[in-house]
């Protein structure tokens, strides 16, 4: 593990709704789902919001590392949605970005502590139509760090809807 990995923190929350202004502050609407919608018509799940925040301590404020939010499959596979034009290859579900960590900005003048808050890198993802998701099935949002990853930087969820196939009860 890098030394920034090691020392992460990291939250995920899926809700109907999320948004982070410039300043840091994110405002969750419907936050704590583990089950998302889908609707019949469209084939989609509902609209559904996924919010990422990584903090790391004050002694790696101007670090810097890869961050990739990952979607995958039950089965821990990487769930690939359809190309965005007919016949092109379907892609993978994946955001990442090369991150900074800088040292948090507090409004001034103000008697705050030096180099006492983490620093923290933050994604509010909006699915505003959803995604084709397969009704009855579980799915996971898994974040990585510099390519490494644990077990409580995973956020599972399933699609409610009638499963394919028969029901066996």
């Amino acid at each position: 593990m890098s030394d920034v990995s090691d020392a992460a923190v990291v939250r995920i929350l899926i809700a109907d709704y999320a948004v982070a202004d410039q300043g840091g502050k994110v405002n969750i609407i419907g936050g704590g789902l583990t089950g998302v919608g889908l609707n019949p018509d469209t084939r989609l799940s509902a609209p559904f919001a996924l919010f990422v925040q990584v903090g790391v301590p004050p002694q790696f404020y101007n670090a810097e590392c890869s961050v990739e939010i990952l979607l995958q499959d039950s089965a821990g596979q990487l769930v690939e949605l359809p190309g965005p034009a007919p016949g092109l290859p379907q892609q993978p579900v994946r955001v990442g970005q090369a991150v900074r960590f800088e040292e948090p900005r507090l409004p001034q003048p103000v008697n705050a502590p030096v180099r006492y808050l983490p620093a923290r890198a933050q994604w509010a993802l909006g699915f505003a139509t959803g995604l084709p998701l397969t009704a009855g099935q579980g799915f996971a949002w898994r974040v990585m760090i510099d390519g490494e990853t644990r077990d409580d930087w995973i956020e599972r969820f399933v699609v409610l809807g009638p499963a394919a196939g028969p029901v066996i009860g």
